[in-house]
């Protein structure tokens, strides 16, 4: 049997509830994961509201990954501007990163982060900071695997 054919692309608002639905299931993990991490009342309408917003942002990418229509993955990415005291002026950030639990390790998180990198590369950025909780070891082991590196809270990529 041929491997299922995952595509991926720029989010839509259509996309928006299945986007939801892996972003709740993310934070649900994380709140098992640490006592400290607690979702605000109301944090997921505020999710769909900070994503939403993101969808059509020049300086912002949200891609899903679907397979027969079914969002099974999706990325967050923006660019930020770093304190006028720090260089480089600008980084991309990302926020999100999930995909479905039984999706996973088969490339699609991999292949949405060399997505939003060509992207930013396309836009003359060099570099991809993020965070991740200390809990999560196998975040942290994907990352490390992508080539970020400890860096503060958080993970750098150079992608020069």
């Amino acid at each position: 049997m041929p491997d299922p054919i995952i595509r991926y692309r720029r989010a839509l608002f259509r996309d928006l509830d299945p986007i939801i639905e892996l972003w709740a299931s993310m934070m649900a993990a994380h709140e098992h994961g640490d006592e400290r991490i607690v979702l605000a009342p109301g944090a997921l309408p505020a999710y769909r509201s900070y994503a939403a917003y993101h969808i059509n942002q020049e300086d912002s990418r949200l891609d899903v990954a679907e397979l027969d229509g079914r969002v099974i993955g999706f990325m967050l990415l923006m660019i930020s501007r770093n304190l006028p005291m720090f260089q480089p002026p600008l980084y991309g950030y990302l926020s999100d990163l999930a995909v479905t639990e039984d999706f996973r390790r088969r490339g699609i998180g991999r292949e949405l982060v060399r997505r939003g990198s060509d992207w930013l590369r396309r836009r003359e950025i060099q570099t991809i900071q993020l965070q991740f909780y200390n809990f999560n070891r196998s975040g942290e082991s994907f990352w490390r695997n992508l080539g970020f590196k400890p860096y503060y809270t958080r993970m750098w990529l150079d992608l020069a």
